[in-house]
């Protein structure tokens, strides 16, 4: 009986860690909408960003499963809170925003494909 009690109280501890780095809904500032431009030759995408960065970066605390709102499982989920991403975790001409996400690192020059990729509204 012991054992199992202990095994109950590790995955417990383990659950709770790893979702340590999400904080939380109180936790959230927002930063500054960032100034992004979508250039005419703009080539990101979904399929070719959008879809990959968010996987990495953000689905940990805001997919299906995970504890934070706004969810972010879907394009139209992401396009519906684009402002709030921008002025969190993108960059442009206006500021630097690296409140988001809580765990890891996301280099400005991805910062910045996040803050183009939203100013030309998400394509698929």
């Amino acid at each position: 009986m012991k054992v199992s009690a202990f095994v109950a109280f590790a995955s417990l501890l383990v659950a709770g860690l790893s979702l340590a780095g999400c904080g939380s809904d109180e936790d959230e500032d927002e930063g500054t909408a960032t100034g992004s431009k979508c250039p005419d030759d703009s080539t990101l995408t979904y399929d070719n960003f959008g879809q990959e960065f968010f996987q990495s970066h953000c689905l940990s605390c805001h997919g299906a499963s995970g504890p934070q709102s706004p969810k972010f499982d879907t394009l139209a989920q992401v396009r519906a809170n684009a402002a709030r991403i921008d002025s969190v975790a993108a960059a442009g001409p206006n500021g630097v925003n690296t409140f988001m996400p809580k765990t890891g690192s996301v280099d400005t020059a991805d910062r910045e494909k996040l803050g183009e990729w939203l100013a030309c509204g998400a394509p698929e």
